[in-house]
């Protein structure tokens, strides 16, 4: 039967837990999305979703988070600076101060997010981008759940520091 936590310990532990819960769900999502892209679209094909501004292209990407490349190593170099980010991240989220429920939310995106593409390095040696959006011909580099996941949780993470700046200086 379940209990309601009842000290202010165990409110705190049951809060920091769920906390772990946005990088699990986000790294649920991003796989989830990328088995359906495996099976259901062909690479290189695109197809259109809203005109040519938004489609999907599925891709196979050795490189970084929009397809940037160190060379023919790019896969390892990027899985293990991804995994030592990881364990950087994961620390700061589990001593984040218990009051920002902000920071903690980035956090878990961003964990989310590198779990993500971790996941598919280990697995495929590349990671599966497939969302491509653009006007006009030109086209922001092709991504996926996982890189929008630590995309808006670095914009969080940022408007945190910002807002605690401005309050400290104010």
């Amino acid at each position: 039967m379940y209990r309601v936590p009842g000290t202010r310990r165990e409110w705190k532990e049951r809060l920091r837990r769920t906390y772990l819960l946005v990088p699990l769900a986000v790294l649920l999502l991003d796989q989830l999305t990328k088995v359906w892209v495996r099976a259901e679209l062909t690479l290189n094909q695109p197809v259109h979703v809203v005109g040519d501004n938004v489609r999907l292209l599925y891709i196979q990407n050795e490189g970084a988070a929009f397809g940037l490349s160190v060379g023919q190593y790019s896969s390892v170099v990027f899985l293990v600076l991804a995994s030592l980010a990881s364990l950087l991240v994961l620390y700061l989220l589990l001593t984040s101060p218990k009051g920002d429920r902000m920071q903690r939310l980035a956090l878990g995106l961003i964990l989310g997010g590198a779990l993500g593409n971790i996941v598919d390095r280990v697995r495929f040696e590349r990671v599966v981008d497939f969302i491509q959006v653009g006007v006009a011909g030109h086209y922001w580099p092709i991504f996926n759940v996982a890189d929008s996941a630590v995309t808006v949780g670095a914009a969080l993470l940022a408007y945190t520091y910002l807002r605690r700046g401005n309050a400290t200086a104010g």
